[in-house]
């Protein structure tokens, strides 16, 4: 996760820290935490070439982050000028929300268990472009890992991105993010929380900072707007970061808002402690949604 990006949720008094929420199992921990010390996650990019190993992530940063951290987009989000955020700046904001969940170790893993039940002739519904994608994912040396690497230093965009919606959002509530920023809303076939309008459209959100952030939505009309919206939308974007951490698709929630206990209680997790830098929540008797997660969860409390 580049820290550029995370040092917009850092603390006013602190450039270098910011407040997290951390899941050990059925604890949540409300903590501070250095910017350096998060988001990265060790040996995602490496590879084995001619018997030694390689890493891609020196190419990641020239290539990919440091262009759109010196671009005139994060400019106006560093600047404290997102309200005068545009059209222009909108496919910049989907391009780099594009690129953070390319990144991610979830989307690896995802491709890895894709192709697996692939290869185990489980998947039966596909396209003839999800079939060749397979086919070549198979014929890589890499496997999977080797396409998530290609995917992660692509800077092209989409044949559709003209056709892409951004809706910049100000709200006076902070909104929260995470070390999987690029957070999915809403997908065809699926109620959405933000109602039937958001039904059939495939729905993202991408936090700017605490104040700003962006949907970006694919299958609906194109456009881009910049407009200021109710507490109630970020309460309800921040309950779904929380939401993404307790599924395990995201291994810190940068919050610091005042409705964070609030939210812990509503997710069925009572006060337990207070810590040095913050306070644990417990719930008894919570169960795990992700068998990945549970399983890592075992291992560690039994090392």
């Amino acid at each position: 996760m580049p820290q550029f990006y995370m040092r917009r949720f850092a603390l006013l008094e602190d450039t270098n820290k910011l407040m997290v929420v951390e899941r050990h199992g059925d604890i949540l921990n409300f903590t501070r935490k250095s910017v350096g010390s998060i988001g990265y996650e060790k040996r995602l990019h490496d590879f084995v070439e001619n018997g030694g190993t390689k890493s891609i992530e020196s190419e990641v940063n020239k290539l990919v982050e440091m262009p759109f951290a010196e671009s005139p987009t994060w400019k106006k989000i560093v600047n404290g000028e997102c309200a005068s955020l545009d059209a222009v700046d909108g496919l910049s904001i989907y391009g780099f929300a594009r690129h953070l969940l390319r990144r991610n170790v979830k989307m690896l893993r995802f491709m890895q268990a894709e192709h697996a039940q692939y290869r185990a002739g489980n998947l039966f519904e596909l396209t003839a472009e999800e079939r060749e994608m397979h086919q070549r994912i198979a014929q890589a040396p890499g496997g999977p890992h080797q396409m998530f690497r290609a995917n992660v230093l692509d800077t092209s965009m989409p044949d559709d991105a003209h056709a892409i919606n951004v809706m910049v959002c100000q709200s006076p509530t902070p909104f929260r993010s995470s070390t999987n920023p690029t957070l999915s809303i809403s997908e065809p076939g699926r109620d959405s929380i933000f109602g039937e309008m958001f039904n059939s459209l495939r729905t993202w959100w991408l936090s700017l900072n605490r104040y700003f952030g962006a949907f970006i939505i694919a299958g609906g009309s194109p456009g881009f707007s910049n407009l200021g919206v109710q507490p109630e939308i970020a309460r309800v974007v921040n309950r779904r970061f929380l939401v993404q951490l307790l599924h395990g698709d995201a291994r810190y929630m940068l919050a610091d808002d005042e409705h964070i206990e609030n939210d812990l209680e509503w997710a069925g997790f009572k006060f337990d402690k207070n810590t040095t830098h913050g306070f644990r929540y417990r719930a008894d008797g919570w169960v795990d949604p992700n068998p990945d997660t549970r399983r890592a969860v075992g291992r560690q409390w039994r090392s």
